[in-house]
């Protein structure tokens, strides 16, 4: 799917700027840059998760009272 998104953000990109220097293209212009950033949007939001695993400690209410 992440290969499927990344061609049509590629071509809606292209499209977008072909369009431009055509009267009255600038109205299909903008309908491609909007899927050009829907699509970005899909392939950024499905890259794996490379940061670094915070340490998960068991949450105690009461650990500030007990010294913990």
């Amino acid at each position: 799917m992440r290969t499927l998104s990344s061609v049509v953000a590629v071509l809606s990109l292209f499209g977008a700027v072909a369009f431009v220097p055509v009267i009255g293209g600038i109205l299909f212009a903008v309908v491609l840059l909007v899927l050009f950033l829907g699509a970005l949007v899909g392939v950024l939001s499905d890259l794996d998760d490379r940061t670094v695993p915070r340490r998960n400690p068991v949450l105690d209410p009461k650990g500030w009272r007990n010294g913990s």
